[in-house]
């Protein structure tokens, strides 16, 4: 596969310097299908690699912005340290898998979790790619051992990550039968006994995992839980992002909310947040979680680095 072409690295040095209208710019260059190239992830120290597909809106921000998602970018660079152990649930192709393991170094360990079979095999490629000891496995974390369909994404909407397992039939998304697992059972097969770092970013499917892991989190298994929380899905399964929350609350952890208003997010995407601090507030659940709620849970024990 070929490397960066070189009118995208000149176009992402233009976009980095606008004051405004990147996502515009950056949109409009990748308005016609770019055959995929290998990228530097800059956000990385060691330079990972990453197969870039223009028709992806994350590898898009990857490329031309520099980096995706900066709150929570900025909270993992903080949190993870070497040595330290990070679990990527609903990995995708690999941003945050990849970030985690520049974190950690070769003497930590991260495991990736990513059930779309499209998605899982980029996953695949940028680790192998990069000579990363990682696991991956191609599993949908679930609430039971067995296989449950998965709804998937089209190609051409510009999100490739809205794959979801069904909580209801439907049919206008491609569906695809996964492998489901639970996340205690397979962190024990793996021979992990602590996590620093739990990622979860699964399109509702929290509402299965959550449940499972109680022996974990009465033990403080997980030290720091980043929870992305998805209402629409979570309400077709009977249940809410307060709730979920309260149950990790219930066992002694302290939660934060992620500030991912339009305005924080324009904010941070034109000026690197320089602390979790200018995005981070104690959560408050008497308040509404939003439209599109992060979560960052500390277990008992935990103090605050920010």
């Amino acid at each position: 596969m070929r490397d960066t072409p070189v009118w995208i690295r000149m176009s992402a040095r233009v976009i980095r310097a606008l004051p405004f209208g990147r996502y515009r710019l950056m949109n409009l260059l990748c308005h016609r299908p770019i055959e995929a190239f290998i990228h530097l992830l800059d956000v990385t120290n060691a330079k990972m690699k990453f197969v870039c597909n223009s028709s992806d809106g994350i590898a898009r921000e990857a490329c031309f912005i520099g980096y995706y998602e900066p709150q929570e970018t900025v909270l993992m660079r903080r949190l993870l340290r070497s040595g330290m152990c990070f679990v990527d649930v609903g990995a995708n192709w690999g941003y945050f898998t990849l970030l985690g393991a520049d974190l950690v170094g070769p003497t930590g360990r991260v495991i990736s979790f990513e059930p779309h079979p499209t998605l899982y095999s980029l996953l695949q490629s940028n680790v192998s790619m990069n000579g990363l000891g990682c696991t991956t496995l191609p599993i949908a974390l679930a609430d039971s051992v067995g296989e449950m369909t998965l709804s998937g994404f089209d190609k051409h909407d510009g999100n490739w990550g809205v794959s979801q397992l069904l909580a209801s039939p439907n049919s206008r998304r491609p569906q695809y039968q996964v492998q489901t697992g639970l996340l205690e059972t397979l962190l024990d097969e793996a021979g992990i006994a602590e996590v620093d770092l739990l990622k979860i970013d699964i399109e509702g499917a929290e509402a299965l995992v959550l449940p499972t892991i109680t022996k974990g989190l009465s033990c403080a298994r997980y030290k720091r839980i980043l929870l992305e929380l998805h209402p629409p899905a979570l309400s077709e399964r009977g249940t809410t992002g307060e709730t979920l929350s309260r149950q990790l609350l219930d066992y002694g952890y302290q939660g934060w909310t992620i500030d991912h208003s339009p305005r924080a997010f324009k904010r941070a995407a034109y000026r690197f947040p320089l602390s979790p601090a200018e995005f981070l507030s104690p959560l408050d659940l008497s308040l509404s979680f939003g439209e599109w709620p992060h979560v960052l849970f500390l277990a008992p024990g935990i103090q605050p680095s920010w």
